[in-house]
């Protein structure tokens, strides 16, 4: 999948792919160099969240930029995981389907495939980052490093691919759930 090499997400992959690379040497790439690609990569999604987070919020132009970087830093990974958790099933949970649907009407409890899939493999990423950097014990490889990169590089272009109103409707729900822990007040 193509990406955008002059956006941050893009540069942090570009070092996921570098960490990949033996610098043409034959042989087993070492298990750091594995590990801190597969981190390498969920940062790059990470990133990638909370920049299109700000970009709802503030607009993509130059002038939002420094509030869009300092708006960033009020996503958690956590946060994040809980919103993800709630929409990556085959239905949306109960808890937050009517903050998601919003206004649309005849629109099925399950979220849209960009998304669910954004999900997936933001959870997946997650997970596999948490192992690679605190589970010595777990073998890893170039495979593993490549497989989670190519995986994060295709959610990213999914999720800019879904450009349609009811896709920018529901990324702005989602990364507003992101901001929230996952969590709304139930209402009385």
């Amino acid at each position: 999948m193509q990406r955008d090499e002059r956006a941050y997400d893009g540069q942090i992959l570009a070092a996921a792919l570098r960490l990949e690379s033996r610098g043409g040497r034959p042989g087993k790439l070492p298990r750091a160099r594995a590990a801190r690609s597969i981190s390498t990569s969920y940062y790059a999604l990470f990133h990638f969240l909370t920049e299109e987070a700000g970009k709802l919020v503030f607009g993509s132009g130059g002038a939002s930029l420094r509030r869009r970087r300092i708006f960033a830093r009020a996503f958690g990974h956590k946060g994040i995981r809980l919103a993800f958790i709630k929409i990556e099933g085959k239905a949306i949970d109960k808890s937050i389907v009517d903050f998601l649907r919003g206004d649309a009407v005849g629109v099925d409890d399950q979220a849209p495939h960009f998304a669910r899939e954004m999900a997936r493999t933001f959870l997946l990423a997650q997970a596999k980052r948490e192992a690679a950097d605190y589970d010595l014990n777990m073998p890893l490889g170039r495979d593993d490093a490549r497989t989670l990169r190519r995986r994060v590089s295709q959610a990213i272009a999914e999720w800019r691919m879904a450009t349609g109103q009811a896709d920018r409707d529901f990324k702005r729900a989602i990364c507003m759930l992101m901001l929230l822990n996952g969590q709304l007040r139930k209402g009385d």
